[in-house]
């Protein structure tokens, strides 16, 4: 299966939400994603998605979130982005060292992700999930090895 992607653009209106899940549904059912991931995936992807739509475009309807997907080889990843200016991640407190309120949601994307990358502007945010089994191609790989196996041993038991 070569790489699948998929976009989906919505206004900077919180009642666009709506679409993002589905969005995410439709993507979690192609690759039968559990619900173990698909919590983590939801939860991250949306979090990401609210923090650009009320921190980045500043709740402007006439801006837009564009969020991207990507199967990669090593798992599923995901890409929002506004189009306000951006921010430092680098500035942004950790919640569990500081009593100020900021960060519990990059905070939140970091502890559901498996890996969080952002852009040097600070207004797009990469979010890989890796499931190992993902690829396709390695896992047919892998039940034809052990297929094989099997009949061999089975043939070597007789």
């Amino acid at each position: 299966m070569s790489n699948y992607t998929k976009e989906l653009t919505i206004r900077s209106v919180q009642a666009d939400l709506a679409r993002v899940e589905k969005f995410i549904d439709e993507i979690c059912e192609i690759y039968h994603i559990t619900n173990r991931y698909y919590g983590n995936i939801f939860l991250a992807v949306e979090e990401a998605t609210k923090n650009a739509i009320i921190h980045g475009n500043k709740l402007n309807p006439e801006q837009s979130v564009k969020i991207c997907f990507e199967r990669r080889p090593n798992g599923l990843l995901f890409r929002v982005e506004d189009e306000g200016n951006g921010f430092n991640v680098d500035a942004i407190p950790n919640p569990l060292e500081s009593d100020n309120e900021t960060g519990n949601g990059i905070f939140l994307i970091r502890s559901l992700a498996d890996k969080v990358k952002f852009n040097p502007v600070g207004n797009r945010i990469e979010i890989l999930f890796s499931i190992s089994s993902i690829n396709q191609e390695t896992t047919l790989h892998r039940i034809g090895h052990m297929n094989a196996y099997f009949l061999k041993h089975k043939t070597v038991a007789k």
